[in-house]
């Protein structure tokens, strides 16, 4: 039986903020490879941008809300410590409260954790239609570096046997200890990093080649044999480093680099990334999908393309739509100046 994604869509808050004007603030801007970023408004969060987008990825399908058997919501920034919040979505969505929902946070790679449950849960229920969504805006310190890259965003993807947008070819994953790399101790509203370049960098190349590689083996499959890749983008140049490592190239990284224009979208990174390599790809293209979660692990999943539908608003489109804030604005709208 084959699965894949039937619907999918994407929500970029609409504030951008330019490098340069951290460059004003702080006399450099540490981000590599990021123009810009994307910023939460005063009257949204990552619950807002949830509902939204899973809206729309329904839409793109079409199918209506009270068709969905299975709803799992990813974010690092989860505005309770303790509360279901996929119930919250779900509900404001209008799917049914017979749906099983789950929550899937503490990590980066949390989107493609929410969209591998959703898959194993159409693998067992043939006729089951299950909507995953990632929205995120990680938070840190105004005077921790790390803090630069971080961006805003949301996607959503509908999940079943039927009506396929791309198919669902496999999936591998990695996981190990790696301590001392981003994390956020619990009771405190901000996250850290060691800032121990080297040491996270082997992590993150470890993880995330040893998840592909597994994935490419089960498959048969080269790197070159791929139309589009899609790597966790903690800034704009850690994903080519992975692609160049596995093999793949800048030119198949290409329609997926959304961290030029938006940062660090924490475990929205890469359901975001694969909305804008959907928007682009042909049928017959094959996308191969790359998570990662500080601490650490790593998820692969390859699609291949079978239909030309498309999302109704594309991810470039929602990337145009913007307005440009300065520094002292985005202070006050995090909240560190009233």
């Amino acid at each position: 039986m084959a699965i894949g994604i039937s619907g999918y869509s994407a929500y970029i808050p609409r504030l951008r903020i330019k490098k340069e004007d951290y460059a004003k603030a702080w006399g450099s801007f540490s981000a590599a490879g990021v123009a810009e970023k994307s910023v939460m408004g005063f009257d949204e969060d990552v619950l807002t941008a949830a509902a939204k987008v899973s809206k729309r990825a329904l839409e793109s399908v079409p199918m209506a809300p009270d068709k969905v058997t299975r709803f799992a919501f990813a974010s690092t920034s989860p505005p309770y410590f303790e509360k279901l919040l996929s119930g919250t979505v779900l509900y404001s969505v209008g799917m049914p409260n017979s749906a099983f929902s789950s929550d899937h946070t503490t990590s980066t790679r949390a989107g493609t954790e929410a969209m591998i449950a959703g898959f194993e849960h159409i693998s067992a229920n043939q006729t089951g239609m299950a909507v995953v969504v990632a929205a995120d805006a990680p938070s840190a310190s105004m005077w921790d570096s790390v803090e630069h890259a971080l961006g805003a965003g949301a996607a959503a993807f509908v999940l079943s046997a039927d009506n396929l947008v791309a198919e669902l070819e496999g999936h591998a994953s990695y996981a190990s200890e790696y301590f001392g790399e981003r994390f956020r101790p619990r009771g405190n509203p901000y996250l850290h990093d060691l800032n121990v370049k080297k040491y996270a960098e082997g992590s993150l190349i470890t993880n995330t080649t040893r998840a592909a590689n597994a994935l490419l083996k089960s498959l048969n499959r080269k790197p070159e044999e791929y139309q589009h890749v899609v790597i966790q983008q903690p800034d704009a140049r850690v994903p080519t480093t992975v692609a160049s490592r596995l093999g793949f190239t800048d030119a198949q990284l290409a329609s997926s680099l959304v961290s030029k224009s938006l940062g660090d979208l924490g475990a929205a990174s890469v359901p975001v990334a694969l909305a804008a390599a959907l928007d682009v790809a042909k049928v017959g293209d094959q996308i191969m999908v790359i998570s990662y979660g500080s601490g650490a692990g790593s998820d692969a999943l390859s699609f291949k393309v079978v239909s030309d539908r498309k999302a109704p608003v594309k991810v470039q489109a929602e990337m145009d739509r913007k307005e440009y804030i300065d520094y002292v604005k985005y202070l006050k709208i995090k909240g560190a100046i009233v």
